[in-house]
């Protein structure tokens, strides 16, 4: 499903904003540019833990010294309730649309087992039980 509605830009506290255009952003459609991004934010955002089901107390210890918190309360930080993680049906389709081109699996499978959305900040494909250290109060985008 392919969204062409140009681009608008209006201004705001005098800078130019474009709005949001209604194509699938490329990292959803890319693996590579995805992966390239996501690994970025890992680097300088501390995208993680690598598998949310297993104990990783380095990982959310970090967090809570980065908020100045406890652990329980940085554990509660998290993609799936971020301002910037985007589960907006538009963005979901373009999401569905990028996994497996060869369609030997269904592709929604894919994107609820990983309740994957989109990152509105650094632009890649995020797992909701993640986190990073951009974490945003107030989402997500549905």
């Amino acid at each position: 499903m392919e969204y062409d509605t140009p681009v608008r830009s209006k201004v705001f506290l005098e800078k130019e904003i474009t709005s949001q255009s209604d194509s699938c952003p490329s990292a959803t459609l890319d693996v590579e540019e995805n992966t390239k991004n996501r690994n970025w934010t890992i680097d300088k955002f501390a995208y993680g833990p690598l598998n949310p089901g297993y104990p990783d107390p380095g990982f959310w210890e970090h967090k809570a010294d980065i908020w100045n918190t406890d652990i329980e309360h940085a554990q509660s930080a998290l993609c799936g309730n971020c301002a910037a993680f985007d589960q907006s049906p538009r963005v979901l389709d373009c999401i569905i649309q990028g996994i497996n081109e060869t369609k030997t699996a269904d592709p929604r499978d894919v994107q609820e087992l990983a309740d994957l959305g989109y990152c509105q900040l650094f632009k890649f494909k995020c797992a909701a039980k993640r986190s990073c250290d951009a974490w945003l109060y107030g989402g997500p985008i549905r």
